[in-house]
């Protein structure tokens, strides 16, 4: 119920994402080794608000780096582990005003909400008058991510002007723009494609690109083909590629394969997207789909032998074979020999990440790929183990009410939710993980009214009175409401759903903090 499944998670990986798994990075030096690491070691984060942050890059005519992130990210860990720890990013970033917001912060969700943010982590550059100039997404290698910043540096014209030159007339890109656009963060957008076709937009920014970064080009297209296969999937109105796209596709993809600079450049599309490539552009039991599919298999070979590529990518690949071997079937049994080398890499990822900071995504990359499996067998104790080890074990207590709840074990899975809001701190995450076990009570214990009840108000009262109903929480919230106007159809909770709405606006009449959070307050379930 909680875990995000592999399909969303391939969107996911490439940029930040909302929900719990995401975005890892290449490692240009070896792994970690320290038992503990501080992300903000070595970097000069700006001590003070955000506002006087902008008003400090104004005067010193730097320009700023936004990193929005929380203690419990796994992604966040991964940048923690590979891009802060980096000389490339180090010396960088004494050439920025460089603000390390978490989520959990005095009016974090706030400034999440002014500055249109999607998900843990993002990462946003202004410039020194504080106009944005571009998102840079997590799931980049160190060198790119270097790349970006030093466009950043070099007086680069905004990704949203690019976009807009390239949808308005057919001039080239220059390189640095191409670069840019190439290494925006997509899955973050809030205002650049949203008055333009996604598709129309990606197949544009390619063509306009010049021809020697193939590279770039290469994300591009792929970010094209990966709108034009959700266009050909929508249940409502699907659009089909025509026969000389799905050749040209084919034709890009087993380029991208067969160059191991290319896989790198676009390496969550080759983990967690072959078989939907092999799907869309090949027949069924056609020797294109055999041979597209040897290629796909031997690049997650390649990837998962290549020390020199972080270890979250390499256990990915064991979800691009699970998705290859159930691609005619997805609920086939996997082979007993993919079932054994994903219990392989569940020991060795275990036994060779010592630091306990990094262990929080690598612990979530081999929960998502066992999820997938189906191995709740090998996950419970994995899980169960973590609790020990991790500094924030409320991550994995979800997990463990999940394969819980999938056992039918309810009362367990729902004791998890619960020891997992109460070990929590920051209201953000207190409310995010409250969040979990309110809609646990709802799915699993339905006719428990009075802890829906008590729950719901204590959930909204303690966010209110810190000012934090905006961005995250407030999304939370309205997915809560929905949960419990569908919970209260029922008309026997016609009743209990109204005493709720009851005591949640006494609460709200009490707050601490006025205007818009008191009004989301008062607004909540006024439809019941």
């Amino acid at each position: 119920m909680f875990r995000i499944t592999l399909t969303v998670l391939a969107a996911c990986l490439a940029v930040a994402c909302e929900s719990e798994p995401e975005a890892p990075e290449e490692a240009a030096t070896a792994e970690v080794d320290e038992l503990t690491l501080d992300p903000a070691a070595g970097i000069d984060w700006y001590q003070g608000s955000v506002d006087d942050a902008f008003a400090h890059a104004r005067e010193a005519g730097k320009p700023i780096y936004l990193y929005w992130g929380a203690d419990w990210c796994p992604p966040c860990h991964a940048i923690g582990a590979t891009v802060f720890k980096s000389p490339e990013f180090l010396d960088r970033s004494q050439l920025f005003v460089p603000v390390y917001l978490d989520g959990d912060t005095e009016d974090a969700q706030r400034y999440g909400e002014e500055f249109g943010v999607r998900g843990y982590p993002t990462m946003i550059v202004f410039d020194p008058n504080g106009a944005e100039v571009t998102r840079i997404p997590s799931g980049i290698d160190l060198q790119a991510y270097a790349n970006v910043l030093d466009l950043t540096l070099a007086d680069t014209t905004p990704a949203k002007q690019l976009v807009d030159l390239v949808m308005s007339s057919d001039a080239a890109l220059a390189m640095q723009d191409c670069t840019l656009l190439a290494y925006y963060s997509w899955g973050q957008d809030t205002q650049i494609l949203t008055d333009h076709d996604a598709g129309d937009a990606f197949r544009r920014m390619h063509a306009a690109c010049p021809a020697n970064l193939t590279a770039e080009r290469s994300i591009l297209y792929l970010a094209w083909l990966d709108e034009a296969m959700q266009a050909a999937s929508d249940e409502d109105n699907p659009v089909e590629m025509n026969t000389a796209q799905r050749e040209e596709a084919l034709r890009v993809v087993r380029d991208v394969l067969s160059d191991e600079e290319l896989v790198k450049a676009n390496i969550f599309d080759v983990l967690l997207s072959g078989a939907d490539y092999a799907s869309a552009l090949t027949d069924a039991g056609s020797t294109e789909r055999r041979q597209l599919l040897e290629e796909i298999y031997a690049a997650l070979e390649r990837i998962a032998a290549d020390d020199k590529i972080y270890k979250r990518e390499r256990i990915y690949t064991l979800a691009g074979k699970i998705e290859l071997e159930r691609i005619d079937n997805p609920e086939a049994d996997l082979s007993s020999e993919l079932q054994q080398e994903i219990k392989d890499m569940v020991i060795w990822a275990d036994e060779s990440t010592p630091n306990v900071y990094e262990r929080q995504d690598i612990i979530n990359a081999l929960g998502n790929v066992l999820d997938d499996a189906g191995m709740d067998d090998v996950a419970k104790p994995m899980f169960l183990a973590e609790l020990e080890r991790s500094k924030q074990p409320y991550y994995f207590m979800v997990n463990l009410a999940d394969i819980e709840q999938r056992a039918g074990n309810y009362d367990v899975a729902i004791d998890w939710l619960k020891q997992a809001y109460d070990a929590t701190t920051g209201p953000a995450t207190r409310f995010q993980w409250g969040y979990y076990y309110l809609t646990g009570l709802i799915e699993m214990a339905p006719a428990d009214t009075q802890r829906i009840h008590d729950t719901t108000v204590a959930l909204i009262d303690e966010l209110q009175n810190t000012g934090g109903l905006y961005h995250r929480p407030k999304g939370q919230l309205n997915r809560i409401e929905k949960y419990l106007l569908d919970w209260g159809a029922d008309g026997e909770r016609q009743a209990a759903l109204k005493q709720i709405r009851e005591s949640v606006l006494a609460v709200c009449a009490i707050a601490s903090h006025q205007g818009t959070p008191r009004d989301t307050c008062e607004a909540f379930l006024e439809s019941a």
